[in-house]
């Protein structure tokens, strides 16, 4: 995604945009029986720590001088459609497990769960935002 903004000089952030995937986000897991409050946490969540991760490129490809990226991929027509399946399959998990997400006694087991994936994160702050609505007491 930040390939592609930075080629066509978008803006990393979007509020319009956000909102209309949170709600979009909000809709279907309502027809999963998830908690709107818990949707948007994880997906506000989900989009802060993508823009950590875009900012800190930006800032890198500035201090490089980089000029275009031949590789990246189009944003409408490629990444969006990605970003749709895996708000999907991120949804499904959270109605699969939500019982266990939502356990006070099982947080401790969520977060050895959830480690390997901040362990693995290419930036460290972005995976602790997005794994923190998952790992914060309710």
């Amino acid at each position: 995604m930040a390939r592609a903004k930075w080629n066509t000089k978008t803006p990393i952030e979007d509020l319009p945009r956000e909102e209309l995937v949170i709600a979009a986000a909000v809709r279907q897991g309502a027809s999963l029986g998830l908690p709107e409050a818990w949707v948007r946490s994880v997906f506000r969540a989900q989009i802060e720590a993508s823009k950590t991760v875009q900012r800190a490129l930006y800032h890198r490809w500035q201090a490089e001088d980089a000029g275009h990226f031949d590789d990246a991929p189009d944003l409408a027509q490629t990444i969006r459609p990605r970003l749709d399946r895996l708000t999907t399959q991120l949804l499904r998990a959270m109605a699969d497990n939500q019982a266990v997400l939502h356990d006070s006694n099982r947080k401790a087991d969520v977060a050895v769960a959830m480690h390997p994936l901040q362990a693995r994160a290419l930036n460290r702050a972005a995976a602790e935002q997005a794994l923190a609505p998952f790992l914060s007491p309710d």
